[in-house]
């Protein structure tokens, strides 16, 4: 488990990445000037984001932008600022067969799992995302270990939304499965971006009263209706009547809060 810092703060921001900072395929100098005010005023700021750690610590390395803590993989892996890994969940790769069985019955885009720093990609029969690694054979999942996050993609939302629901339904002492739209990733059971944001606030030594958060999609819908949020102007409508307000900026929030 994370060790607890036993500082004073103020408030901690904990933002999701894609379409909520990172929008548009940047991340704006207004926003990362918010963020740099927002720290220097004594208070906390990170992700908490789907993304596997190698994705979200290389995309960050292209910005100048200082954190405080990272979660990644749905809630699987918590880090420092520096990507020094706090505490993670592993789920038991018993269940990676299932998954990738009844994945390919509703014909995925795409099927990979996530491991630390590494994620293998495998074989589904239509060709890996831009920058993948090679494909693998199905067998080879039964050589993977416990993983942090198993992530897959259907071509409509009822696709993703049955396979998310059948197995919550039927595993849920090997796996919690969040659905993101089109997408779905799979983590340890009872872990998700509110276990990984409950984390933060024992990090801190902070109450929930000190912890706002943002988010744009369906994968942030626990985290929006768990504690103080907001929720990004062209994100989900199922979002918004459980926030505070909607934005359009990560820097519009910082000026509420300070």
């Amino acid at each position: 488990m994370a060790a607890e810092h036993k500082e004073t703060i103020m408030r901690i921001l904990a933002t999701d990445f894609d379409n909520t900072l990172f929008r548009n395929r940047e991340i704006t100098r207004e926003d990362a000037e918010a963020v740099a005010r927002f720290r220097s005023a004594g208070n906390r700021f990170g992700l908490v984001t789907g993304r596997h750690l190698a994705s979200i610590r290389d995309e960050l390395a292209r910005w100048d932008l200082p954190l405080d803590f990272v979660i990644a993989c749905t809630g699987g892996i918590l880090t420092d600022g520096q990507f020094h890994v706090l505490s993670e969940h592993r789920a038991p790769k018993a269940a990676l067969v299932p998954l990738y069985e009844a994945a390919m019955q509703l014909h995925p885009r795409y099927f990979c799992v996530s491991v630390g720093l590494e994620r293998f990609w495998f074989d589904v029969g239509t060709p890996p995302p831009k920058g993948a690694d090679p494909q693998l054979p199905a067998e080879a999942l039964e050589k993977l270990p416990d993983y942090h996050e198993m992530g897959t993609g259907f071509f409509t939302e009822d696709e993703a939304a049955q396979y998310t629901a059948h197995f919550n339904k039927t595993c849920p002492e090997l796996l919690c499965a969040h659905q993101n739209g089109i997408h779905v990733d799979v983590c340890a059971p009872h872990t998700g971006k509110v276990s990984g944001l409950y984390e933060v606030l024992k990090l801190y030594g902070a109450q929930k009263d000190d912890l706002f958060v943002a988010g744009d999609n369906l994968n942030d819908l626990s985290m929006i209706c768990e504690f103080s949020s907001f929720a990004m102007r062209d994100g989900r409508a199922e979002l918004k009547p459980h926030a505070i307000a909607t934005v359009e900026s990560i820097a519009e929030i910082v000026k509420m809060l300070l």
